[in-house]
């Protein structure tokens, strides 16, 4: 055993360099601001380098009103936005009315169809 550590006294650690596994300030808001962009909270937090465990601790940390009212709003605003996304998405897979469709096109089938028109279609 080693004579300079105590069996009571933990191992010194060396201290972490860099500060990007915490919430910062300008972490926080701008992870707000991707939650009021996607309405993922893990799509979110992973745009700043944190976890969904991470993002849900400090809502939970940050036990104020005014925190909370602002993780919910931006949430709400991320899935209407989210949602608006996929309702443009699926008008666009709609098929869009044909030039071929209409009143009076119908000696057109031919040209729909593949076929050549026959003498007794015409």
């Amino acid at each position: 055993m080693d004579d300079t550590q105590s069996d009571s006294s933990p191992p010194d650690r060396m201290p972490r360099r860099n500060a990007d596994y915490r919430w910062t300030v300008p972490k926080v808001s701008a992870f707000l601001k991707a939650l009021s962009e996607c309405g993922s909270v893990a799509e979110a937090a992973r745009t700043v380098g944190m976890s969904r465990q991470a993002a849900y601790k400090l809502k939970a940390r940050l036990d104020g009103e005014k925190f909370q009212s602002a993780f919910e709003a931006a949430r709400q605003r991320g899935l209407a936005a989210r949602a608006k996304e996929r309702a443009e998405r699926k008008k666009m897979k709609e098929r869009p009315p044909s030039p071929w469709d209409g009143p009076g096109l119908e000696a057109l089938d031919h040209l729909r169809s593949g076929k050549k028109a026959t003498s007794e279609e015409r």
